[in-house]
């Protein structure tokens, strides 16, 4: 992976283009990480350095309080337009099934709290170069 395909990946992101995101996303984790790094933690902190070139465009936080707990990972936008993100982490076998229960983590525990405008809720499951994702987008304007 490269900068350019980084900088396209978050740009993918930012439009929420939930699918080229996704697709290099997986090529980045096929290619950078190791089969025994299978630890949830290590994609959380690979992530987590690549979000340090958004800084400019975005408050970049992790293992912050929000709601009811801690995000992974939270992206609060500086920019009109510009939606904020949050990334929950998990790892394990069952990708199908923790992709959702770190999208539901997200959702039940309110980790949007105090963002505005657009936020992506983005759950990412890994299991050694394998990965799989669950997300939506809330209008915070909408709520209550």
């Amino acid at each position: 992976i490269n900068n350019q395909s980084l900088s396209k990946m978050f740009d993918y992101l930012i439009k929420k283009d939930m699918k080229h995101f996704f697709a290099l996303y997986k090529d980045l984790v096929i290619s950078c990480t190791s089969y025994m790094d299978a630890k949830e933690n290590a994609y959380h902190m690979l992530f987590l350095g690549m979000c340090m070139t958004l800084q400019g465009a975005y408050k970049v936080t992790s293992n912050i309080e929000a709601g009811y707990g801690r995000s992974d990972i939270t992206l609060e936008s500086k920019l009109a337009g510009h939606p904020s993100i949050i990334v929950e982490f998990k790892q394990g076998e069952e990708l199908e099934i923790l992709k959702d229960k770190a999208l539901k983590q997200i959702l039940d525990n309110r980790y949007y709290t105090g963002l505005s405008g657009d936020v992506v809720c983005v759950g990412m499951a890994h299991d050694k170069k394998r990965c799989s994702m669950a997300y939506c987008t809330i209008d915070m304007t909408t709520l209550s």
